[in-house]
């Protein structure tokens, strides 16, 4: 399974972005080899930041799209994969939302398809698919 970060999908979402075709070509390869995990935090920004580049309603009609797709797997949060999180943003200096993900990856031994190698990268032990 590979974790598909929010940046990714927001890019593949906006066809004005300037990483649009590379981010669509990426998820047609994780579309033919894998299943991908989709979380609340994931979720969460991938519809927030589409309904300001879009509109709202279509920010839910494509967020929905990603939740519904037949490779999609819901990953939920255990309370010790929480603390681990914090645990993680604290020590590598990283928001606590790519913490979580970070955290929930290594967990479940997932790969992570991501452009930020900034805050990703900082994680031991997380596989890190580089969008680019």
């Amino acid at each position: 399974m590979i974790i598909v970060d929010s940046d990714s999908w927001i890019f593949a979402e906006n066809a004005n972005s300037e990483e649009h075709e590379l981010a669509a070509q990426k998820l047609k390869g994780v579309f033919s080899h894998d299943s991908f995990g989709i979380n609340v935090i994931i979720t969460s920004e991938v519809f927030h930041i589409l309904s300001r580049i879009l509109t709202p309603t279509e920010a839910s009609l494509r967020t929905t799209n990603i939740l519904e797709h037949p490779l999609a797997q819901w990953l939920d949060f255990s309370s010790e994969m929480v603390v681990g999180a914090i645990k993680l943003s604290k020590e590598s200096k990283i928001r606590i939302n790519d913490a979580l993900i970070a955290q929930q990856a290594i967990a479940m031994k997932a790969a992570v398809l991501t452009d930020n190698l900034k805050d990703f990268g900082k994680v031991k032990g997380l596989k890190v698919i580089p969008l680019r």
